[in-house]
């Protein structure tokens, strides 16, 4: 599966950024699928929501703590996709204190939708957002996707936080090395 083409909407530069991410001020910039991925090999993680329990306290700072590790694998690049907006991502990169994890705010929900993994969750009054994966993709097409049980019924399962945690990758990426 090759990952859906998207630009994504991103805030860059200004006195107040953190990792090239504007805060307030800054530039727009388009980043778009083929600038991300291609003739690369990427690490994508996806999550429901910027400032949310399990987002903030396991899976983003579990990346950003296994940044170089991942990189060490072969990897370029270590990428947090949530249908959020620029600003919501860069400042939640500001809170976590991430320099080293790239932040992709999918705000329309575009790339996620294209991913299949646009789920509804009304139910916590967040309407319609990513479901938590991650996977490795490699000039453009998935190699591995690691998503987490309960899709289907997004409403009924909570949050699971089992298989796209930093680790799981690690583990992945060093048994299959190249």
């Amino acid at each position: 599966m090759r990952v859906p083409y998207t630009n994504f909407k991103t805030r860059i530069g200004d006195d107040q950024a953190v990792g090239g991410c504007a805060l307030i001020g800054g530039e727009w910039k388009d980043l778009d699928t083929t600038e991300i991925f291609d003739d690369k090999k990427v690490v994508v993680f996806a999550l429901p929501g910027a400032f949310t329990p399990t987002c903030s306290s396991q899976q983003l700072p579990g990346y950003e703590e296994k940044y170089d590790e991942i990189k060490a694998q072969g990897i370029d690049e270590v990428y947090c996709v949530s249908v959020n907006d620029a600003f919501v991502m860069n400042a939640w990169a500001r809170d976590q204190k991430i320099k080293k994890v790239k932040m992709l705010p999918d705000g329309t929900g575009v790339f996620t939708q294209g991913m299949g993994m646009l789920v509804n969750k009304d139910h916590v009054g967040f309407g319609m957002r990513s479901w938590r994966y991650s996977m490795l993709v490699d000039n453009g097409e998935v190699v591995k996707i690691f998503e987490e049980p309960g899709k289907n019924n997004a409403g009924d399962n909570g949050d699971p936080f089992e298989v796209s945690d930093a680790e799981t990758m690690i583990k992945y990426l060093s048994e299959n090395a190249g």
